[in-house]
């Protein structure tokens, strides 16, 4: 498989063997600039039955891993802790900003769409990638004051992946990502 990096152009060869079995996406960091790179994994590399959870044997207990809940409902959200407020994430793609699908109108220096959060479901998880790559705008541009995951400013390039406590801030305002 052959990717090119948005940020420098160079081409990137990935070989089969290096592909991962059991996921949708995977990453790699260009040699030429450093940049992660999130891609789709060929269908044809995928298993066609995911593998059933498997018990992990810890000393003398056996502990089942839990499959994923299909029926259960997204328990994902962003918390702004100084305004007591909580903004729910729905599965698909949630447009963040003053006049967006999560409204955080309390601080002017927000865009209108200052970022997106894509939530993607996988056989057994929820993953939450966070980006600020500018296809909100008419421009082409990332949002003008900027998306900062745990203080580091987003590049137009960037997808970051979310865990449970990770700090979000735009404008003036931190939002923390809560997952369970």
């Amino acid at each position: 498989m052959r990717i090119t990096c948005p940020k420098c152009q160079k081409n990137i060869l990935i070989t089969e063997d290096k592909l991962p079995k059991d996921k949708e996406k995977a990453m790699v960091k260009c040699p030429g600039c450093q940049q992660v790179l999130v891609f789709n994994v060929p269908k044809t590399n995928q298993p066609q039955n995911p593998v059933p959870p498997r018990p992990v044997r810890t000393e003398d207990k056996t502990i089942m891993h839990e499959a994923f809940d299909k029926e259960k409902p997204l328990d994902a959200k962003l918390v702004d802790e100084a305004n007591e407020k909580e903004y729910a994430l729905k599965e698909g793609k949630n447009v963040i900003g003053r006049k967006a699908d999560i409204s955080v109108e309390n601080d002017p220096f927000i865009s209108r769409k200052n970022c997106l959060i894509e939530v993607l479901k996988n056989s057994y998880h929820f993953d939450f990638v966070l980006t600020d790559d500018g296809s909100l705008a008419e421009t082409g541009d990332p949002s003008t004051n900027g998306t900062f995951h745990n203080g580091n400013r987003l590049t137009k390039y960037d997808k970051v992946y979310l865990s449970n406590g990770d700090k979000i801030r735009i404008g003036h305002t931190e939002l923390i990502f809560v997952c369970s």
